[in-house]
């Protein structure tokens, strides 16, 4: 199977969202409880991604990994930073998200994604970006680490109802994977 990784298109909404969704369900499962996990709503990641077209960002890029069969695996949006809070990324630019399927990883297409988005961010002239992960995706984790992230402040934050933490990534410079 040919994965291809492409700029997002608005009609890629649906399944943006279905992706989004879904990777939270098979990547959380250990991590979260159901009921937080239940709380997710497709609708609702549709409505939180449309901004993205609605109101585009040029220096922003919103990729997908899609099957030659149009099938959407995965995605990833990084542009600048979007907060400059003290306790947020110390960085010019944010990888706002990267979610694939369960049986899209481990094939090299989250290294993609952040190739195409990191290589974006470096040609805005940004020298450093950040993400957030749940600390407890290790493997997540792992993969940052492999990318050259490093691993910096904590926050928590209330999801559905249960206290989850994050760790912030920081890239500088922004690596050149490709």
């Amino acid at each position: 199977m040919k994965v291809a990784i492409r700029e997002a298109v608005e009609s890629d909404l649906d399944n943006i969202a279905r992706v989004h969704v879904q990777g939270w369900r098979e990547t959380y499962k250990d991590i979260l409880s159901a009921e937080a996990l239940a709380g997710l709503s497709i609708e609702e990641r549709k409505q939180m991604w449309q901004g993205a077209f609605t109101h585009p960002n040029p220096r922003a890029k919103f990729l997908v990994a899609v099957t030659d069969d149009g099938e959407i695996l995965g995605f990833a949006r990084g542009g600048p930073v979007r907060t400059k809070e003290p306790d947020r990324l110390a960085a010019e630019s944010e990888i706002f998200a990267i979610y694939l399927l369960e049986k899209a990883k481990r094939q090299g297409l989250g290294r993609r994604l952040m190739a195409g988005v990191f290589d974006h961010l470096a040609a805005q002239g940004l020298r450093s970006a950040g993400l957030w992960v749940l600390k407890e995706n290790i493997s997540a984790r792992r993969f940052y680490e492999t990318l050259g992230g490093e691993p910096g402040p904590e926050h928590s934050f209330e999801m559905n109802g249960q206290k989850v933490i994050e760790i912030a990534y920081r890239f500088e410079p922004i690596p050149r994977l490709g």
